[in-house]
């Protein structure tokens, strides 16, 4: 009985240690998760910087970036901004919806899943969309960032993306 009963802890541990290691996994995102799908990658590479929602041009500006600042603690996740612009300089109609960032590097796709939304009243032709703790993939490597968007309005849906941005290394 009694050596069953520590057998069986053994087995438990062991189990719980492997759970927690793999969910440790240094290039796995803590935000979101990674995907391989051919057609969302296809789809974002594809796409174009700017796309036209009725008879207003919409465009993304990206910037990504790993921050090594002493005070943050390994390992330093990718952090992701985008800006969606309206270019005619009308503030962003409320009928517009972000429904997700995604971030392609080869054959991986960083897909987030905690968006932060900020539109500075100063600027209300531009919406910033932040997303932390992403996957920690190479300082100067090159991506292609991808937004999905829709316009309530109509159930139109629009694609942007962002080639060749890179990842920036800040200290």
């Amino acid at each position: 009985m009694r050596v069953s009963i520590l057998l069986l802890a053994v087995i438990i541990f062991t189990i719980a240690g492997c759970v927690s290691s793999a969910s440790l996994d240094p290039e796995s995102p803590k935000n979101g998760d990674i995907i391989q799908d051919q057609e969302i990658a296809s789809q974002i590479r594809s796409s174009s910087s700017s796309t036209m929602i009725g008879e207003v041009e919409y465009r993304i500006e990206s910037y990504t970036w790993r921050d090594f600042m002493p005070i943050v603690d390994p390992p330093v996740r990718l952090i992701l901004k985008n800006t969606l612009v309206r270019t005619d300089g009308d503030p962003i109609k409320s009928s517009i919806e972000v429904m997700q960032q995604y971030v392609v590097k080869g054959n991986e796709i960083w897909r987030p899943s905690d968006m932060e939304f900020r539109q500075d009243q100063s600027n209300p032709q531009k919406l910033v969309i932040l997303s932390r703790g992403g996957p920690t993939w190479e300082t100067g490597s090159k991506i292609t960032v991808g937004l999905k968007i829709v316009d309530q309005q109509t159930g139109a849906f629009h694609w942007l993306s962002a080639t060749e941005v890179e990842i920036v290394r800040t200290e």
